[in-house]
């Protein structure tokens, strides 16, 4: 079990098979209990609220799976959302299915990790909406300089985060692709950053990467491994990673989630063309999962690469093209390709972008 830790105004508690099981149970924080904001009394004749009038609690949980560079402005704008008034805590399980269950069980309200997971689970049935992206396509795939290419990665050990992690899709899929037939041996090691360790270790012969971890592969071990694939590079319109609230939650606290959107974007905002900022704020939140080595080259080539994107990320056109990714004829994460309106609300993004501009 991962050790509790507390950051500035974000409660951080490690989890496990209790919280699951409370989140199974559907134990969650009561929408209906906490005082909605009304909007100010007017002798006006009634009209449809504003967006900041919109109601909504300020008290909820947020699930969490492991977190590292990229989670930083996330992280970033919970704190600040509870040193304005909010009381959010966050709790980390161990894999992306984990958290969208969570959700989906009103266990959390809002969940931040792998789309595909989202996907999938909406196809069951589950009530989920995608409102932000948390950040850009960053992953790549980093394997022992002896393997020249995907064919050789046929028996070799290559580490993945768990089954159902988007970066375990974008590699099943390069496999499927780019050498079908091929049979990698694959293992479970949790958190993009322990995996850098065991190939550092020289346990492990390949592996995904976040783009700071590919950074320390690059400046520590350049002679041992080497970039076979950049799914970055290769998927720029697919999006990976996001935040995403329970629909019925969204339903009852409009203003909460467009507050969560609004925040998000704020934070991406002040990062952007200030790799400093990003580094502040990645030693702040998840220093203890950052090379500190190589945090200064990470942050600046994260905002080189916009990878917190200042308009959210999301868009109907990248959208469709991840449902098609991770439907049937991609990934097979989904039995179907599912329906824009099954699995996102851009409303609330549209929302906060016409608040904050751009």
């Amino acid at each position: 079990m991962r050790r509790t830790r507390s950051i500035r105004g974000v409660s951080l508690l490690a989890v496990g098979a209790l919280v699951l099981a409370a989140c199974s149970s559907g134990a969650s924080p009561s929408p209906s209990s906490a005082t909605p904001t009304s909007p100010p009394e007017s002798d006006a004749p009634s009209a449809e609220p504003t967006p900041t009038e919109l109601p909504g609690t300020k008290e909820f949980t947020i699930g969490f799976t492991s977190a590292g560079l990229s989670s930083s402005a996330f992280l970033a704008a919970i704190d600040a959302l509870n040193n304005s008034g909010y009381t959010i805590t966050v709790q980390v399980l161990d894999s992306s299915e984990l958290v969208t269950e969570g959700v989906s069980s009103g266990g959390f309200a809002f969940g931040s990790g792998a789309n595909n997971s989202s996907m999938a689970a909406v196809e069951k049935g589950a009530n989920l909406k995608v409102v932000v992206a948390r950040v850009n396509n960053e992953w790549t795939l980093y394997a022992r300089t002896d393997i020249t290419d995907c064919a050789g990665l046929g028996g070799q050990r290559l580490a993945i985060h768990s089954q159902g992690a988007v970066s375990t899709a974008m590699v099943r899929n390069y496999v499927d692709t780019v050498c079908p037939g091929t049979e990698p041996n694959y293992v479970v090691i949790e958190g993009s950053n322990n995996r850098v360790a065991a190939m550092l270790a020289d346990q492990i012969d390949a592996s995904p990467l976040e783009l700071s971890d590919s950074i320390t592969i690059e400046g520590e071990a350049s002679d041992r491994y080497h970039l076979i694939s950049s799914f970055a590079a290769d998927l720029p319109d697919l999006q990976t990673t996001s935040v995403y609230v329970n629909g019925d939650f969204a339903a009852e606290n409009p203003g909460t989630v467009l507050a969560v959107v609004r925040a998000v974007l704020e934070q991406h905002r002040l990062i952007d063309g200030d790799p400093d900022y990003l580094k502040s704020i990645a030693e702040e939140f998840v220093g203890d999962a950052i090379n500190p080595d190589t945090i200064d080259e990470a942050a600046a080539k994260y905002v080189e690469l916009g990878m917190f994107p200042t308009d959210g990320g999301l868009t109907e056109e990248n959208l469709s093209y991840t449902a098609d990714f991770f439907g049937p004829d991609g990934t097979a994460s989904t039995e179907t390709v599912l329906e824009l309106d099954q699995f996102a609300d851009l409303s609330f993004l549209e929302m906060a972008l016409d608040e904050l501009g751009g």
